[in-house]
């Protein structure tokens, strides 16, 4: 069973992990203790620790069911067909990437993610490989016919608007600039 379906079916879990993002995000991983994450999730740190034994494993819970949602509202947008190809492209980069960008707390959010190998070992880098390929699958299989020949295959696309997402999501000031810099690269990829 997945984190994402135990918060579904637990909902005192479900707080704990609500809250565990908050105080992650705020304190990083090293200042945060459990006490902490137990009182905004409003339970005692014995009940916190009978559902989480150690700091490590509510850490690692916390950023996966962070990037498990963040994975499944990407692939929501890929697969709504009542928008445009590059409309579907956009709102699944900025489903995944753009929860990052708008406020202090996201962008601590983000910058805790990008740098938890100790504690998520390939956890993050895993994320972005499914997130890659999940993106790849789409354009190769929904791409309009001027976008991809023998020379610009559905791995270039994604690999270019991916790695170019990763760059605008940190220095984009907003995610409406985010999402017009990936609209421009996908009208540059047109022509």
């Amino acid at each position: 069973m997945s984190t994402v379906d135990m918060v579904t079916q637990d909902p005192k879990r479900a707080a704990v992990l609500t809250a565990a993002v908050t105080v992650f995000g705020r304190y990083g991983f090293q200042k945060t203790s459990m006490e902490a994450v137990a009182k905004a999730a409003g339970i005692s740190r014995p009940g916190l620790y009978l559902m989480f034994p150690n700091k490590e494993q509510l850490y690692r819970a916390t950023m996966q069911g962070v990037m498990e949602r963040a994975q499944q509202a990407m692939e929501a947008c890929l697969a709504d067909h009542s928008t445009s190809f590059d409309e579907r492209v956009v709102a699944g980069l900025d489903a995944l990437m753009g929860p990052y960008i708008d406020t202090q707390m996201a962008r601590d959010l983000n910058e805790l993610l990008e740098n938890s190998e100790p504690q998520l070992g390939s956890m993050f880098h895993d994320y972005q490989v499914r997130a890659q390929a999940t993106l790849r699958t789409h354009i190769d299989a929904t791409a309009p016919g001027e976008l991809l020949d023998h020379e610009r295959t559905a791995d270039d696309v994604m690999d270019l608007l991916f790695s170019a997402a990763l760059t605008w999501k940190s220095t984009s000031t907003s995610r409406d600039e985010f999402r017009d810099r990936i609209r421009r690269a996908l009208r540059l990829l047109h022509h």
